[in-house]
């Protein structure tokens, strides 16, 4: 049975320890558009939070050259490849990767390269990461595990609990009017993803009450993974996992935290059969 490699790109979050066994195809943001970060340079998480504080950044998928050579090299050492990619309604780089994989399909036939689409992002798709290196550890073939993360995709849930809507208005999710009132009335969006696509759960007023939302619905099924996602609040990331302890917890990457801001917290759920 061939061996095959497990990748992931910037937009997804594997937690400890499985990281050391998935391979990050990088994403990209920036400030101004001279100064890309993301792969070869990037910003210490304080420092990114205190310019993100005053400037909008702006991201990007991956790179198209960088995920072909990446797959090539892995390629010709006779490895086979699962990338395991964020939602491809949320970002473009499901694509680019597939692309990069029917191209090195011409040039490498008795090869595979499978893409899969999470329809999530962060610690959500991170779980399928997780679910993908313990199958490959029991020896599943890339063929067994690819088809069991695929029943699994629609098992995940992820909500954040945004606590201010400068951000959202920021990335044009929200309107100013819209977030002015928000703020005013101490309402925090809940947001989760649904079809792979972010979108409004609830209106909550005052943080608590979100929290409850949250743990209402984590205690509402038996979960198989459960996580806690860090972004920049630790003050929120602590009362959120007061009310949902996870087995996991990870930091948001900065791709995503651009859009949402430090003071979000929010938990993945993988639910049982």
């Amino acid at each position: 049975m061939k061996d095959f490699i497990i990748f992931t790109d910037g937009d997804v979050d594997v937690p400890r320890p499985y990281d050391a066994d998935v391979v990050i195809l990088p994403q990209y943001y920036y400030f101004e558009s001279d100064t890309i970060y993301g792969d070869e340079q990037t910003l210490p998480r304080e420092m990114f939070f205190d310019r993100l504080s005053s400037q909008r950044a702006y991201t990007a998928g991956v790179n198209p050259d960088l995920v072909y050579r990446r797959f090539e090299e892995i390629l010709k050492t006779g490895s086979d490849i699962l990338c395991i990619t964020v939602s491809s309604g949320i970002s473009g780089s499901h694509n680019t990767i597939c692309a990069a994989a029917r191209e090195l399909k011409t040039r490498y036939p008795h090869s595979f390269v499978k893409v899969i689409d999470s329809l999530s992002a962060t610690l959500g798709a991170g779980f399928l990461c997780v679910d993908a290196v313990e199958m490959k550890k029991q020896g599943k073939s890339l063929d067994e595990t690819a088809a069991e993360i695929e029943r699994r995709v629609k098992l995940l849930d992820i909500f954040f609990i945004v606590d201010d809507f400068k951000y959202l208005i920021q990335g044009g999710r929200v309107s100013p009017a819209i977030g002015k009132i928000g703020d005013i009335l101490d309402i925090k969006p809940i947001l989760t993803i649904r079809d792979g696509h972010i979108e409004l759960y609830k209106k909550a007023r005052g943080l608590n009450t979100a929290l409850r939302n949250i743990q209402t619905i984590a205690e509402s099924r038996k979960a198989a993974r459960l996580g806690n996602i860090y972004v920049g609040n630790q003050e929120m990331f602590e009362k959120c996992c007061s009310h949902v302890p996870g087995d996991y917890d990870v930091r948001l990457n900065l791709i995503v935290s651009s859009h949402v801001g430090p003071n979000t917290t929010g938990v993945a759920i993988e639910w049982e059969v």
